[in-house]
């Protein structure tokens, strides 16, 4: 799965939705919404995708390949119990190929994390828990998880095939 690709497709449908509810709100045409409005609505998209963004945009250059970690906060009361089982495998994988990896952990309430979390969990996926976890080399997520504890060696079967690529 390519992610700029996920990204794109994300803000296709995100248009096309905002398109149709002004048309609803305004008793117009979807081709009159556009014809009308379109500067508003390609800038009212690039703010609301300018955050996630330069995150997509750091994760597809990065040279490394990139353990991805979307989680509850740590400091909240209410602890999210499979993203505090999943933490002791990732900080072995951190360990293990800290130097040779980019490690990027976001947390669920943060709005970069919420739109990137419904990018790569795009409709195809079965299910939507925390935590999800990616091994993306350059553009391509090589695998993610959601809802699940994750073995080490399942993380380095990947990152191995990435650090190969």
């Amino acid at each position: 799965m390519n992610l700029q690709h996920l990204l794109q497709n994300h803000k296709d449908k995100f248009r096309q939705k905002l398109i149709e509810a002004l048309a609803a709100k305004n008793s117009l045409t979807p081709d009159q919404v556009v014809s009308g409005h379109k500067d508003f609505i390609e800038q009212y998209i690039a703010d609301k995708y300018e955050n996630v963004d330069a995150l997509i945009t750091r994760i597809t250059i990065s040279e490394r390949p990139v353990l991805l970690s979307l989680r509850r906060d740590r400091s909240r009361e209410d602890k999210c119990k499979l993203c505090e089982g999943n933490q002791p495998n990732i900080d072995e994988i951190i360990r293990k190929y800290g130097d040779r990896i980019d490690f990027i952990e976001l947390y669920e309430d943060k709005p970069d994390c919420g739109a990137l979390y419904h990018i790569i969990f795009h409709e195809d996926a079965q299910e939507k828990k925390l935590p999800l976890t990616a091994v993306i080399s350059r553009e391509d997520i090589l695998k993610f998880w959601a809802g699940k504890s994750v073995e080490p060696a399942v993380y380095e079967m990947y990152l191995r095939k990435a650090l190969k690529g």
